[in-house]
């Protein structure tokens, strides 16, 4: 783990280690797999206790859950497959995006296993929630990507003695990470 001290701003820091972590899949992957199996049983089971009891509320839960799947999945399939002549970070592999999106129709399946529950009814309104969760989430995990793959550019030449250098393909989108790893990296730090 990152001594946010040494490495300057926290968010970097930790972007920096995950993106480079080699559990990262793995522990992604079981947080998915969690957060699926806890949608899926909220989803069937024939009358959920609401955590507030606020008119529509449940719109707000639906939205915050795919997002968050959408988010684990796309986290899940996101590869280390950035080209070294590509000018800026990439953006969500295919297979990161398709995996999210397939939250929205999970969604949709759930919804319409809702008719078969009792208690429980299919609604319009709460595919379009999934959808706008799962939305949101592909957009997120898009820009955490980028922001990954810039902090994960700071790299150190070990025969310099420290000295930082930044990969030449390094996007300036994100001079934190750099600064970041430049502190990082500085001899005595």
């Amino acid at each position: 783990m990152p001594d946010f001290r040494k490495h300057g701003s926290p968010t970097s820091s930790l972007l920096a280690w995950w993106a480079s972590h080699p559990w990262r899949v793995a522990c992604t992957r079981c947080a998915w797999g969690l957060a699926v199996t806890v949608v899926v049983r909220q989803s069937l089971i024939p009358q959920p206790d609401m955590l507030l009891d606020v008119p529509q509320i449940d719109k707000l839960w639906h939205t915050l859950a795919y997002l968050l799947l959408a988010l684990l999945a796309a986290e899940s399939f996101r590869g280390r497959q950035s080209p070294p002549s590509s000018p800026s970070p990439p953006a969500l592999a295919p297979a990161a995006r398709r995996a999210a999106w397939s939250m929205a129709l999970l969604g949709v399946g759930l919804e319409l296993a809702q008719a078969y529950v009792p208690g429980r009814v299919a609604s319009a309104a709460d595919m379009a929630a999934n959808a706008t969760g799962t939305w949101l989430g592909v957009l997120l995990a898009g820009h955490l990507a980028r922001r990954m793959a810039a902090c994960a550019q700071t790299v150190v030449d070990p025969t310099d003695r420290g000295a930082p250098h930044s990969d030449p393909s390094a996007s300036p989108a994100s001079p934190a990470c750099s600064a970041a790893g430049q502190r990082r990296h500085k001899p005595g730090a």
